[in-house]
């Protein structure tokens, strides 16, 4: 699982430790604690959950306490779940809302909790950078599409030179596709697709 629950070292007054989560999902990293404590006696190192039978200085028995850490993993699960499928990327402010929600007694519905985060998330994954070589060996970044409106032919995709005078050139669409030469039987490519390693030699 993506999201772990461990208890700090630390203790408060009533020799009891704070149960802290630690979620990691997408390269970003959102801990906090669960505003709960329990004895280090009491808590399942296995399980990750409070012992069955026991309490904490406050009244709350394991079956309350482990109830919340099974909602946030279900949530976290389900937010994650949403998060893939529809190629959001989730922030660390927005993973840190989530776990919020899902402490919150005003958002009761695991549903709500996924809804609400994939509706405040604003960014998806940039595409992925496409490199290009033209017949002379020269390699260019592909940048951006392109259309000329003083005419109605083809589109263009505006290519960057990576070395060089690195100078933008705005090639036609058609011209990425084979075409065969007069008296010729081959086919070639006057700009071919390649990976970024060719293009940048390594």
């Amino acid at each position: 699982m993506s999201v772990s629950f461990t208890l700090e070292k630390r203790t408060n007054l009533h020799d009891e430790c704070p149960i802290r989560l630690s979620w990691s999902f997408m390269g970003e990293r959102c801990q906090s604690t669960l505003g709960v404590s329990i004895k280090k006696e009491d808590w399942n190192e296995k399980s990750r959950l409070v012992k069955a039978d026991t309490h904490n200085h406050n009244g709350q028995n394991a079956d309350e306490i482990n109830f919340l850490i099974k909602r946030i993993s279900t949530v976290v699960m389900d937010v994650e779940l949403a998060c893939i499928e529809s190629q959001y990327i989730l922030g660390k402010d927005m993973m840190k809302q989530v776990i919020h929600d899902a402490l919150s007694n005003d958002i009761a519905c695991p549903e709500d909790i996924v809804e609400r985060c994939i509706n405040g998330i604003m960014s998806t994954p940039e595409p992925k950078t496409r490199y290009y070589c033209d017949l002379a060996g020269r390699y260019y970044q592909f940048l951006c599409d392109a259309k000329n409106f003083y005419t109605s032919g083809d589109n263009y995709y505006i290519l960057q030179e990576l070395f060089g005078s690195r100078e933008r050139v705005a090639v036609p669409i058609s011209i990425f596709k084979p075409e065969r030469e007069k008296g010729s039987m081959y086919s070639i490519i006057k700009f071919k697709e390649v990976s970024k390693e060719e293009a940048f030699g390594r």
